[in-house]
C-alpha cells in the first residue's frame, strides 16, 4: 500500500536532521522524520546510571548567547517556537600542559579578560592577541555574509582580512601577527572540537569559533542535550510534521536521476525532497543503488577521510564539586602544547594523553543530587585506531584507559576523585558505532583536509549539498563540519534550499 506523499522526508534524527525537519515544517511543508533508534539525537542525548543523568557528548553549545543578546542558534530556536532553560558556562577553559615548558592557565569569559590573562602569563603578547580578536570578529561577520549569499567581492570589500587569510592556517596567521609560541598554544585548545590541528585549520573558521566562545559565551541545557532534541521533535510535531522512531530506512528511492522518496519497513513513501542526516558514506554505500550515485559524489566521497571518534568516561561522584575542590568547568590536559603533536597522538592508544574533563555542576548546579557531582572525560581517536584492539582485550583496554584518564586528571590538578566514584560508564569508538551506526564510531563527520574545510565546502554548497537532484545532506557530513551549532546551521540552510526548490518547481507546474 502506498503511503501519502510528503514534501520532505528527513533520514536520521540527529541535530542537523531535526533542525532541517523543524525548519521545513515551520515553512509549511509536509514533513516526515525517520529515525532508526528509539529516541532522537544520535550523540545529542543522555542516559541514566543510578541516581545520575549523564550528558552523552555535549561539552557546550556555542552561538547561543544570553536572552538579552541572542546569537544565531537561539534566534533559530525562537523562530521555531523553542524556549529552553540554558546555563552559561563559567569561564572559557583551563588549559594545563604538564610537559617541558608547560603552563596552567584559566581563561575567563570575555575578550578583554582573556587578553589580560594571556598577557599576564606571556608578557608582551597583548597587542598581537588583540589583533587576533579583531581579525576573528571580521571573519565572524564575513562568514555571516557568506552564508547569507553575498558575493566574495562584497565580502572582500567589507572584510579584507577574511579574503586575505581565507585558506591560511590559524597557526600561520598567529605567527605572522607576532603572537609568542606559548600564547599561541594557550589559544589552540579548541582545535579538538573540530579535530583539525592549528597548523592545518583554516584561520577564518578557527578565529570565528574562538570569538564566538569568548565574546558571546557558551551554554549548557538544564536537562542535557536530550532537552534540545526533544524540543525540536515537539516543534516538528506542532508544525504538522511526523517523527517515526525504530524506523530504519532501507533505501532512498530514485527515478530519472532524482530522489523520489524512501523505502522503510518494506513500504515505499514518496517525497519531493529527501534530506539525509546520515553520512554520504552510508547513503552511497547502503541506501542508494550503485548506478544512482553521481560520479562527482562518488569521487568526493572516496577522496575524503573520516574524522575522529571519541572515548568518554562518565563519572558520578558521591561528593560535591565544592568538597572535591573543583573550580573549572572545562579542563584541557596534555603533556604537550603542540596541537599537531596532540593530533598525531590520536593515532595511537599508548601515547594519546590529550583529554578534556568537564564538571557539569559548575554550569548546571542542580544537575545531580545534593552532595554529588558529574564529571565526564573525553579523548579523541583517529579513524581506525581502535582496530588494533582484539575483541578479547576490549573490556580490559577500556578500563585501562579510564584509569589512565582519571590518574592524569588527578596528577595535573591535584584533585582526588577516584575514591568518590559511585557510578562509572565508559564509551569507546565501538560504543558510538553501535548506537549511532557510523563507520568506526565516527562522531566528527569527515576530516577537514586543507582542500575540504568550511571555506571550500561553502563555495561548492549549491553543488555538494545536493549531489543528486532532490537529495540533500546536513549534519557532520555537510558544509559546516562537526559541532552542535554547526549541525543546526547546516540543517537550517539545506531545509531552506530544499523548500525553495519545492516552491519554485511548484510554481513552474502551475
Amino acid at each position: 500500500m502506498m503511503a501519502d506523499q510528503y514534501d520532505v522526508i528527513v533520514v536520521g534524527a540527529g541535530n542537523g536532521g531535526l533542525l532541517a525537519a523543524a525548519t521545513a515544517a515551520k515553512l509549511g511543508k509536509k514533513v516526515l522524520v525517520l529515525e532508526q533508534h528509539n529516541l532522537p539525537g544520535g550523540a545529542a542525548s543522555s542516559f541514566v546510571r543510578g541516581r545520575f543523568e549523564f550528558e552523552t557528548a555535549l561539552h557546550e553549545l556555542a552561538a547561543y548567547g544570553p536572552k538579552d543578546n541572542p546569537q544565531p542558534v537561539q534566534q533559530i530556536f525562537h523562530w521555531l517556537g523553542i524556549d529552553l532553560e540554558m546555563h552559561e558556562i563559567p569561564g572559557v577553559y583551563r588549559y594545563i600542559i604538564t610537559g617541558e615548558d608547560g603552563f596552567d592557565i584559566a581563561l575567563p569569559n570575555g575578550r578583554e579578560a582573556v587578553i589580560a590573562a594571556i598577557e599576564r602569563a606571556v608578557p608582551g603578547s597583548k597587542a598581537a592577541v588583540s589583533t587576533l580578536f579583531d581579525y576573528g570578529e571580521q571573519c565572524l561577520a564575513a562568514i555571516d555574509m557568506l552564508q547569507a549569499g553575498k558575493s566574495m567581492a562584497e565580502i572582500g570589500q567589507a572584510y579584507p582580512v577574511f579574503v586575505k587569510y581565507a585558506t591560511r592556517s590559524y597557526q600561520e596567521v598567529m605567527t605572522e601577527l607576532g603572537i609568542p609560541k606559548k600564547a599561541q598554544q594557550m589559544l589552540d585548545a579548541y582545535w579538538c572540537y573540530i579535530g583539525i590541528p592549528s597548523d592545518e585549520f583554516e584561520f577564518p573558521y578557527f578565529a570565528e569559533m574562538l570569538v564566538t566562545y569568548v565574546e558571546h559565551g557558551a551554554y549548557a541545557p538544564q536537562k542535557r542535550s536530550h532537552q534540545l532534541t526533544s524540543a525540536l521533535v515537539k516543534s516538528i510535531q506542532e508544525h504538522g510534521g511526523k517523527v517515526w522512531f525504530n524506523a530504519e530506512v532501507e533505501q532512498i528511492l530514485t527515478k530519472a536521476g532524482r530522489a523520489t522518496g524512501v523505502r522503510v519497513g518494506g513500504q515505499e513513501i514518496r517525497a519531493k525532497a529527501v534530506i539525509s542526516n546520515a553520512l554520504p558514506t552510508t547513503v552511497f554505500g547502503k541506501l542508494l543503488t550503485e548506478e544512482a550515485v553521481p560520479a562527482r559524489a562518488r569521487q568526493l566521497e572516496n577522496a575524503r577521510q573520516r574524522g575522529t571518534s571519541g572515548f568518554l568516561v562518565y563519572l558520578g561522584l558521591n561528593k560535591s564539586a565544592e568538597e572535591l575542590g573543583i573550580k573549572d568547568y572545562s579542563v584541557f590536559i596534555s603533556s604537550t602544547g603542540d596541537s599537531r603533536e596532540q593530533f598525531e597522538r590520536q593515532k595511537t592508544i599508548a601515547d594519546n594523553d590529550f583529554m578534556i574533563m568537564n564538571c557539569l555542576n559548575l554550569a548546571v548546579p542542580n544537575c545531580s543530587p545534593a552532595g554529588t557531582a558529574i564529571l565526564y572525560a573525553t579523548q579523541l581517536y583517529a579513524d581506525g585506531t581502535w582496530d588494533q584492539v582484539q575483541p578479547g582485550d576490549y573490556q580490559a583496554m577500556k578500563e585501562e584507559i579510564a584509569r589512565r584518564v582519571i590518574n592524569e586528571y588527578e596528577a595535573a590538578t591535584g584533585i582526588t576523585i577516584h575514591d568518590a566514584i559511585e557510578e562509572i560508564e565508559i564509551a569507546a569508538p565501538a560504543t558510538f558505532a553501535r548506537y549511532m551506526h557510523t563507520p568506526n564510531g565516527d562522531i566528527y563527520g569527515y576530516y577537514g583536509a586543507p582542500w575540504d574545510q568550511t571555506m571550500g565546502r561553502l563555495t561548492t554548497l549549491g553543488q555538494d549539498a545536493q549531489p543528486l537532484p532532490h537529495l540533500f545532506f546536513c549534519g557532520g557530513g555537510s558544509y559546516m563540519m562537526d559541532g552542535y551549532s554547526s549541525a543546526y546551521f547546516s540543517g537550517y540552510t539545506v531545509a531552506k534550499l530544499a523548500c525553495a526548490q519545492i516552491d519554485k518547481e511548484g510554481e513552474s507546474n502551475d
